[in-house]
């Protein structure tokens, strides 16, 4: 957020310098962009494959990361841009420089040090007194795990619970705590979905943190028995596999507790009793005016992680000393893994609005005409949902040349004597920001609430009916300023429509125009769907493959707003060509016109070499493509498809 208003003025000095119209002759581009898009295009294509027998074969087989135009190739290209803004040299404000100061310590302290053992003793000296596994003994009984919990969250470490600050779902403009499972929990669980038994993953990770153990005995002179090192450590590894919950599975937006549900069954821990002291004591020492009591409200997001934790913590209590030892060494590890992690990691918006609202509108006109399983009330409804989603894209304006407020946001950020203390002063402004919104009434489009606008994000908040889009993500090849408009629809355009649809699906239902709860799905609306449902559950579980697989089921949600997506997205095309008279061609594709242009550039934007998503809620990539393609009339009448080929099987869902 630090650089927001300097990316804000770099996309609006694009605006201002762009001219030039789109192309509205059918004759073939010859522009530097529309060669150089071309090439990339071409590069990718495998013109032996049949479009209309495997399509994503046809648009992807000879793509290599030096193609260009996937968006996997956004993130190193983000890195890139940063580094280059860091390295010019150019500041204008305190906080920038500040920034500046710290992408050099960075630099100069990593360069040849890829990970700061020494800061990392001297950060659990200072955090805990030290770690008993490193002192070599391993009597903790004495060590007050209530404070090293405290630590960790004041130190915005994600130990065992992950204690975020967020809107009400019940109450949008009040703020209330969450309890998450971490991050890497989340992670864990898809390794453990591809590595079973009990995940093969364990044994690359416990080489790791051996060595990285072994390095920090060495600096902190300890002598121990490392064969009760490792085992120790290896339990704790074990412990945090043991403990990753399916993510999606376990989401309940709408479950709630208060802090005096913590201490009762079917809750039984010492741990989750002491919560409530503890979340007290941080806000007491982050000057918040605000005090939990047992009827204070928690969002409980993942219930299945969080019982799971109480009874793992409830029988470690139950074995004395032993047990405390292992939730120590846990906790400590926790430590350990997020300062390894952190320091190994070491637009045009007035346009994409622009196309943001030109998506709204499709997906309105897709719905109102295209889907026959809403009834009329449940229509209407949508249609009124639509109509008042709040959308950011590019950046929240209240940070673009507000440098007093980003000065007052990072005040607590501080640049250290080494880059590892350096990025415990982020950690702490960071832990420091999320707890002042307790005592703040929300908007609904809270700036506060935005993505990091350096990363490339696109999501539906259906708290807030609100749609956010990065700024890292308004660029090639996801986005172009000029002449390149087909790309903006077939990428972003699918984004934002795929986003827009989730507002409108079975997930959101129960949320609102206003993002409140609210049902405003008709029971026959929700009985044509789930007699629909497994149509596409189907459809997309007997897609032809080689080497990979769709679980129908658990992608069901996504699969629906990729389809719903495109849809939208063609048919905001569609429009765009009939009211301006867009015509483009491209060199060495001059067999393809608009539209089979369109369903290729969509397509190119999922090649890979990996095989996809692991999370087990979006579908590989391949699947996306070909789930979604095989199942779109106006994909097969731009490539006249055989009724019955491949890409246009008989049996369709929905």
């Amino acid at each position: 957020m630090i650089l927001l208003g300097v990316l804000g003025l770099i996309t609006a000095a694009r605006v201002i310098q762009a001219s030039g119209k789109q192309q509205l002759s059918r004759s073939v581009c010859t522009s530097v962009l529309c060669r150089q898009v071309a090439r990339e295009i071409i590069s990718s294509m495998d013109e032996t494959v049949n479009p209309c027998e495997d399509f994503y074969a046809y648009a992807c087989n000879r793509w290599n990361s030096s193609s260009g135009l996937s968006h996997t190739v956004l993130d190193p290209k983000i890195f890139k841009q940063l580094q280059e803004l860091f390295e010019s040299g150019n500041y204008t404000n305190p906080t920038e420089k500040k920034a500046v100061d710290i992408y050099n310590q960075c630099i100069n302290e990593t360069r040849d040090r890829p990970f700061d053992v020494h800061g990392l003793v001297r950060a659990v000296d200072d955090l805990f007194g030290g770690w008993s596994l490193l002192k070599g003994n391993p009597n903790v009984s004495a060590v007050r795990l209530d404070e090293i919990f405290l630590r960790l969250q004041q130190n915005n470490i994600q130990s065992i619970i992950h204690l975020s600050v967020e809107k009400n779902d019940f109450s949008s403009e009040q703020n209330i705590l969450f309890l998450r499972m971490p991050q890497r929990m989340s992670d864990r669980w898809g390794y453990c979905a591809r590595y079973p038994s009990p995940c093969n993953a364990t044994e690359h990770l416990m080489n790791t943190w051996t060595l990285i153990i072994s390095r920090l005995l060495k600096v902190a002179n300890a002598s121990v028995h490392w064969p009760t090192v490792e085992k120790r450590l290896e339990k704790v590894l074990m412990l945090d596999f043991m403990m990753a919950t399916d993510p999606k599975g376990s989401v309940n937006f709408l479950k709630r507790l208060t802090f005096g549900d913590l201490s009762k069954p079917p809750y039984r821990s010492r741990f989750f009793s002491s919560l409530m002291p503890l979340f007290n004591a941080m806000l007491k020492t982050s000057l918040v005016k605000f005090q939990a009591t047992t009827a204070t409200e928690v969002g409980d997001m993942f219930p299945q992680y969080l019982l799971k934790l109480d009874q793992t913590m409830a029988q470690l209590e139950a074995d004395g000393d032993a047990g405390l030892a292992t939730i120590a060494d846990w906790l400590w590890w926790t430590t350990l893994y997020h300062y390894y992690l952190v320091f190994q990691e070491a637009g045009n918006c007035v346009k994409a609005n622009v196309l943001t609202t030109e998506l709204v509108n499709a997906v309105r006109d897709a719905v109102l005409f295209q889907t026959t399983w809403m009834d009329h009330a449940t229509q209407e409804a949508a249609m009124d949902k639509l109509n008042h989603t709040l959308q950011s894209v590019g950046f929240p304006e209240e940070f673009l040349d507000n440098w007093k407020l980003i000065d007052d946001l990072y005040a607590k950020v501080k640049l250290e004597i080494s880059f590892h203390d350096t990025l415990r002063t982020i950690d702490q402004s960071n832990s420091w920001i999320t707890l002042q919104k307790l005592s703040r009434i929300n908007a609904r489009n809270d700036p506060f609430d935005s993505a990091d606008m350096t990363v490339v994000y696109a999501n539906m908040y259906p708290n807030s009916n609100y749609i956010v889009i990065s700024a890292a993500t308004l660029q090639p090849p996801m986005f172009y300023a000029i002449n390149m408009d087909i790309f903006n629809y077939a990428r972003l355009g699918f984004v934002i429509a795929h986003e827009l649809t989730h507002a409108l699906d079975i997930g959101d239902m129960e949320w609102g125009k206003d993002g409140k709860p609210f049902n405003w799905w008709t029971n026959a609306t929700l009985s044509n769907y789930n007699a629909r449902k497994y149509t596409l559950v189907d459809f997309y579980n007997n897609i032809p493959t080689k080497n990979d697989s769709v679980d129908g089921r658990h992608t069901l949600i996504e699969n629906a707003a990729d389809n719903g997506g495109y849809r939208a997205a063609y048919l905001a095309f569609s429009n765009f060509k009939r009211r301006t008279g867009y015509r483009i061609k491209l060199p060495g594709l001059e067999a393809l016109d608009e539209d089979q242009l369109f369903w290729l550039i969509g397509a190119q934007t999922w090649c890979t070499r990996n095989p996809g998503s692991i999370d087990g809620v979006h579908a590989p990539f391949r699947f996306r493509v070909m789930g979604s393609y095989m199942n779109s009339a106006d994909f097969n009448a731009a490539y006249n498809c055989p009724l019955g080929s491949p890409m246009n099987p008989r049996i369709k869902a929905w």
